[in-house]
């Protein structure tokens, strides 16, 4: 039937007497909300996002059994009481978009870029009939036929009571791969067995009763399992082998009309100036996806307004509260002569992800709305046809959009029945089933939540995760494989299939869109050789190209990448198996926090895509609910840690982002998703049934999955069909490097004069590469300033750079070294991590751009590129190559930065006396203290009177570099959950730093690192007023050099445990060789010289004498608060440093203005380009 029209007038009378009656009449138990009436002449009604009718529990309460609202029309307020369930009260939830697995190619998606006002409404009061999970380990199975007919009997425990339980799964549940050990999830109601010889609580789940759910820590997209029904082994290896190049153009325009239909739901418009509007802005924020498809955005205008043709229509017809006539919605299930008609007055929320742990699953909805359905029956008898029967009803339900052809595909519909699960779960409401609109025929499906396709869909679900689950216990076996001991290999065969079969269709598998993954592991992991399948074909084009030993690279590197995978996954589902009192012990959780209301974030660079932003759009501020409790300082959670905001048990994952700033009793968050304490509030009276004074968050330390999944899909590039040969053949079977042998020598430029005979050749031997050319640089010996040198000549060869690094830092160091480079810089990554000096090369500094062209000409123009890379794994690729052909390695040995004593201690332990002092300047360079006489004030004031006082003796000129023993202190360590401190020895280096602060040392001269975090937190408190200081772990201190090191080795017991840091002399030996002019150690000698490696370093520095013993109570002697206070201000100097020259600048500060200026003797620093601990285990290992 086509729609009625009626004239604005109509529309008018219709929206006010609406209104009144709403006023007027104030059902007890309404269907929806009322909608907020507003002086406007009317658009076609939208989903309105009703106002809260209850005031807040915090601020009025009212007398349970009415709830007061108030609705102003005409300027009248009118208070009405009606009788309410509180438990029928409901909020729209979060909204972050991060790692869904698998998009629907005719449903792709894209976070609104409009912030959605979240309903604040009364769901009916129909609640959600599921039965309650069961979390089980199962105990024992058992097998067994009965009437012919296959059973299994799970003894299982539960794992909140420790009870005993039996469960009996039939029909097709019985082909779960269930085994002892195993994690389940019953869903049902459990009844007393009837056998006298068995008293324990039984549950049956068969084809029409219960639900089984098998391995529920594992939470699968509901797009990857309706994708499933066709090939199981498609969405699980889109799940481990993620890309992000496949863009088509009907990717993008399905994108941008997400966007456009959404941002209409959210603002309440629907007129065409406004979705022309709409249109015209999504594709202005679109231009980088339009870049990647080479398309104008004239053309994407065009393109999605022809797809938006539908959307006003749309609105016409359902938009309203309740339906009108010819609001037709299908229902292929509909017996003969029923039909239904939709209204959908409210929207709650767009692009909403759930969690959840219950059903092994997690989603993203495109909308959630309010759903208002009309079943009419007029056929059923005569009567009927006269006066048809009519059934009312509404609720809550998932709304999902689909761009593409209109076909309620099986997958289509799939996705929509799991989400009304999801929904129900989240949003504690009856929803019976879920909406699909195609917007190119303009219909609105139903998909009702059948008990038989959701059962197919688990019994799927629960095969998928199985076969997850045996790629995780296998990884162990897999890594064997790298083994070079024949008779340690693990064969093949002996491995437990981890992919489920190909199904050998050519036709299917020849259009799949992970077929080059697919025949890849088929090839490389699963080793099948076929001759005689329907693929044979397409198997031997995809691989028929790849050797034994390139598929056996392929196979140890992605089984080692499936062991780091392996511990991600035991961290994660800790968010829901562990409460927060449990995870904080841990130190992975700051539990009962709430938000601080009187927080207001400092204004920064916003980020020019709503790419770029959508990790970061919402700044807050948690405190702790209760004083007198733990420091927040104390766990494994620190800054630039990615987090999880959840309110425990009800609301998982609300928020997703990561930790912005971190103190004792506070920590600010950087999040994905507006956080409404009152939205939050509600929602949990409505699920726990009683107000609450305040909301209290539990945060918890995520850990990402998408980097492994991107690390695969790098290497497997290497391996596919058509991709770089020669790349392949350098890298896996280590072919030779090719150089340019006729390469015309040019006449050195200033710049390179400015080098040292090997820094030069290291330049030459790179513009002479034509594959591949190493580096080896030793500390201090200049790599920063070799590798800003080679950008410039490679720039001016007309080549581009590709800058990066494993940290933030090290890129910004060397960038730090162009400042003066007369061509264009691109640098890529998070605003947030980038420092400040540096952010000026990013888009976001940069004019936006309105056009292709614009945008093109700053992305493509820039000849250099700067971005972070992942880590490397245990073989570095630098020591893979350097072994295979050194001659393509330049070593670098001269340094300019340690003087000798410092170098001696890396030079007699690592590099075998290669490492050589840049000149005499800096062999003799020295740490003076401009203002000696704090030494005298702090010694009036203390107990140390005597002379030699211990911190006289490491402020002096001629100490250099000194071992400081604590054993007769003592200072011991201690553990905070499964972390290592030490506080004594915390105290001793505070005391150090001030000392050097107060006798003129200036903050950015001095570097305090430890290798255990936790130390450095309670560093970090106790310097917290020191902002310009630098406190570091090993890694982080690559690229960075200090006039001053202070090194806290923390472990001190009488055990003589050291762990497994202290044992990487990699990281030690990047912490000793940080220092230009003074190396303090403090730690224990008794306990660390148990360690081979630094038994050796004791020796040496026992035979030069720089082991300076503490006396009992050591930490105790000083009163810093008392010498500050007599103390004369003096304005500090910095020029105490003899310096030699040829040195790397100074790493950046932090000030807008860039770099603080040093003099001309200050010391110098290096960042590497290469991996810096990969690069010294390298070296380590060569000399052992």
């Amino acid at each position: 039937m086509p729609p009625v029209t009626r004239s604005e007038v109509e529309e008018t009378d219709f929206l006010q007497s609406l209104f009144s009656e709403l006023d007027n009449n104030a059902p007890a138990a309404p269907s929806c909300s009322p909608t907020r009436r507003r002086g406007i002449a009317p658009q076609p009604r939208t989903p309105r996002r009703a106002e809260k009718r209850v005031p807040s529990p915090r601020k009025t309460p009212v007398a349970r059994g009415g709830i007061e609202s108030e609705s102003n029309a005409a300027g009248r307020v009118t208070r009405v009481t009606q009788d309410v369930d509180y438990e029928a009260l409901m909020e729209g939830v979060e909204d972050w978009d991060w790692d869904d697995m698998n998009s629907d190619c005719l449903s792709p998606r894209k976070s609104s870029p409009v912030k959605p006002k979240r309903s604040k409404f009364s769901v009916p009061d129909e609640k959600r009939k599921g039965d309650c999970a069961t979390r089980c380990i199962v105990k024992s199975v058992e097998e067994r036929y009965v009437s012919s007919r296959s059973e299994k009997i799970l003894t299982v425990s539960v794992v909140r009571t420790k009870e005993t339980r039996h469960v009996v799964l039939k029909d097709d549940w019985t082909h779960t791969d269930v085994r002892a050990g195993d994690t389940i999830n019953v869903i049902g109601v459990w009844s007393k067995a009837s056998s006298p010889e068995n008293d324990h609580m039984t549950i049956t789940i068969d084809s029409k009763h219960n639900l089984f759910i098998h391995h529920p820590d594992i939470l699968l997209t509901a797009t990857a399992l309706s994708n499933a029904s066709q090939c199981l082994r498609k969405p699980l290896l889109s799940q481990m082998v993620r890309s992000s190049s496949d863009v088509t153009p009907s990717l993008v325009w399905g994108n941008m009309l997400h966007e456009v239909m959404q941002t209409c739901l959210s603002v309440e418009r629907w007129d065409d100036k406004f979705i022309n509007r709409c249109i015209e802005e999504v594709a202005q924020r679109g231009l980088g996806e339009l870049l990647r498809i080479d398309m104008g955005i004239d053309q994407a205008i065009t393109e999605v307004k022809a797809r938006a043709k539908g959307i006003k229509a749309f609105s016409e017809k359902y938009i309203a509260p309740s339906p009108k006539p010819g609001a037709y919605l299908t229902n292929t299930r509909a017996a003969r002569g029923e039909s239904s008609l939709l209204a959908i007055p409210h929207l709650y929320d767009v692009e909403e992800d759930i969690w959840s742990p219950t059903y092994g699953l997690k989603g993203k909805l495109d909308a959630s709305v309010e759903a208002v359905v009309h079943d009419v029956d007029d056929c059923s008898t005569p009567f009927a046809k006269a006066a048809p029967q009519v059934k009312k009803h509404s609720s809550p339900m998932p709304f999902e959009i689909k761009t593409g052809r209109a076909v309620a595909g099986m997958e289509h519909r799939a996705q929509t029945m799991l989400y009304t699960l999801l929904m129900g779960e989240r949003y504690g409401a009856e929803v019976p089933s879920g909406l699909l609109y195609y917007t190119q025929s303009e219909e609105v499906v139903r998909v009702p939540a059948a008990r038989n396709e959701i059962r197919a869909l688990f019994v799927m679900r629960n095969e998928m995760a199985g076969y997850i689950m045996r790629r995780l216990r296998t990884t162990a076996l897999l890594t064997g494989l790298e083994d070079d001991d024949e008779d340690e290999k693990i064969s093949a065969a002996a491995i437990e299939p981890f992919l489920p079969p190909t199904i050998d269709d050519n036709r299917t598998c020849g259009k799949c869109y992970a077929l080059d993954t697919c025949m890849l592991y088929r090839k490389a992991v699963e080793e099948v050789v076929d001759d005689d399948s329907e693929i044979t074909d397409i198997y031997q084009l995809k691989t028929g190209h790849l050797t034994p030993d390139q598929a056996g690279f392929f196979k140890r590197w992605e089984a080692l990448i499936s062991l780091e995978e392996k511990d991600l996954v035991r961290f994660r589902k800790e968010l829901w198996t562990m409460t927060a009192d449990e995870r904080e012990e841990k130190g992975r959780c700051f539990g009962r926090m709430v938000l601080d209301a009187s927080y207001r974030p400092q204004p920064s660079i916003k980020p020019t895509s709503q790419k770029e932003g959508k990790i970061h759009r919402s700044t807050y501020r948690f405190i702790k609910a209760t004083s007198g409790i733990a420091s927040l300082l104390s766990g494994h959670m620190g800054v630039g840690d990615a987090v999880t905001v959840s309110v425990e048990p009800e609301l998982l994952a609300l928020a997703r982002g990561f930790i912005v700033e971190l103190f004792p009793d506070s920590v600010i968050l950087g999040v994905d998703h507006e956080l409404d304490e009152e939205l939050v509030a509600d929602r949990l009276r409505s699920k726990r049934g009683a107000f609450m004074d305040q909301v209290l968050f539990r945060i918890d330390k995520d850990e990402l999955f998408g980097g492994m999944a991107r690390i695969r899909d790098n290497l497997a590039q290497l391996f596919y069909a058509g991709g770089d040969s020669r790349r392949l053949e350098l890298i896996v079977d280590l072919a030779s490097p090719r150089f340019a042998t006729d390469s015309p020598t040019t006449e050195l430029e200033s710049p390179l004069l400015q080098l040292n005979e090997g820094q030069r050749r290291a330049v030459q031997k790179v513009v002479c590469a034509q594959d591949y050319a190493l580096i080896l640089g030793m500390p201090g010996t200049g790599k920063t300033t070799v590798i800003a040198a080679i950008i410039k000549e490679l720039v001016k060869a007309g080549k581009t750079v590709l800058l990066s690094s494993y940290t933030h830092s090290a890129v910004d160091t060397i960038l730090s070294k162009l400042d003066d480079a007369d061509f264009g810089i691109l640098r890529l990554g998070n605003l947030d991590k980038i420092h400040p000096a540096i952010q000026k090369y990013t888009l976001a500094a940069k004019p936006l751009a309105k056009t292709i062209e614009q945008l093109e000409q700053q992305v493509m123009s820039p000849p250099v590129v700067a971005t972070t890379c992942l880590s490397g794994l245990e073989i570095s690729l630098f020591r893979r190559l350097s072994d295979a052909h050194p001659e393509a390695v330049v070593d670098l040995t001269h340094q300019y930065r340690m003087n000798s004593d410092i170098m001696l201690l890396s030079n007699k332990l690592i590099y075998s006396d290669r490492l050589k002092c840049g000149s005499q300047a800096v062999a003799t360079r020295s740490l003076s203290l401009p203002n000696e006489k704090f030494l005298r004030f702090l010694h009036a004031q203390s107990t140390c009177r005597a002379s030699p006082c211990w911190l006289t003796h490491l402020m002096s000129e001629s100490c250099k570099a000194v071992f400081v023993d604590t054993d007769q202190v003592p200072a011991r360590d201690s553990r905070v959950g499964d972390l290592v401190e030490n506080k004594v020895e915390a105290q001793l280096v505070y005391q150090i730093t001030e000392c050097l602060l107060g006798c003129g040392i200036t903050q950015d001269q001095i570097g305090v690192i430890s290798l255990y975090r936790q130390q450095l937190k309670l560093l970090s408190h106790l310097l917290q007023d020191r902002k310009e200081l630098e406190m570091l772990t090993a890694d982080r201190s690559q690229g960075r050099d200090k006039d001053c090191i202070i090194i806290s080795m923390v472990r001190s017991n009488s055990d003589g445990l050291i762990g497994e840091l202290v044992k990487d002399w990699r990281r030690m030996n990047v912490s000793f060789t940080r220092a230009r002019s003074k190396l303090i150690i403090v730690g224990s000698r008794k306990t660390l010289q148990g360690a081979p490696l630094l038994s050796e370093f004791f020796d040496l520095m026992d035979n030069q004498g720089w082991i300076l013993t503490l006396p009992p109570d050591a930490h105790l002697m000083h009163d810093f608060a008392a010498a500050r206070r007599n103390t004369p201000k003096k304005r500090p100097a910095k020029e105490m440093v003899d310096d030699g020259t040829n040195e790397d600048s100074a790493p950046l500060r932090g000030s807008e203005g860039g770099s603080v200026k040093r003099s001309k003797n200050v010391g110098a620093s290096e960042e590497s380009i290469l991996k810096g601990r990969p690069l010294l285990r390298d070296v380590v290992n060569a000399h052992k």
